[in-house]
């Protein structure tokens, strides 16, 4: 008497192929997961230097970003605890919300990006 239902076989042949095909995906999935994160991180600190003429504004006081700004506690800029921020050539936006423009270097261990900063907006650019 024949019974419905796969054999142990059939199972067997259906989870290698399911695995084969996971382990082909799964290294492509994560390296997208982590440029996702790359490029967010990326974002936030170009929507962070965006802000800065509406912060000098805000609080009529020059922020002059340099290596001792982005260390303190009040830094302008801030990122993740696995990237590395860096001012080649120090600027500055005005209280009025003048930017004289300048570059950010934002770095990790894959690699680092160089943003060059516009006057008088505060215009963010990466540079390839």
């Amino acid at each position: 008497m024949r019974r419905d239902g796969f054999t142990l076989l059939e199972m067997i042949v259906v989870l290698a192929i399911l695995g084969l095909a996971t382990a082909m995906v799964a290294p492509a999935a994560i390296r997208s997961i982590d440029s996702w994160r790359r490029q967010a991180e990326l974002d936030s600190l170009l929507d962070q230097i965006r802000a800065l003429p509406g912060d000098a504004r805000a609080s009529g006081r020059v922020i002059v970003l340099d290596g001792e700004a982005l260390k303190g506690k009040d830094a302008p800029l801030r990122v993740a605890g696995d990237w590395t921020l860096r001012v080649p050539e120090p600027w500055k936006v005005n209280a009025n919300g003048v930017c004289e423009g300048g570059s950010v270097e934002i770095g990790n261990q894959h690699g680092k990006r160089v943003i060059a900063v516009a006057s008088p907006f505060c215009d963010p650019r990466v540079k390839p």
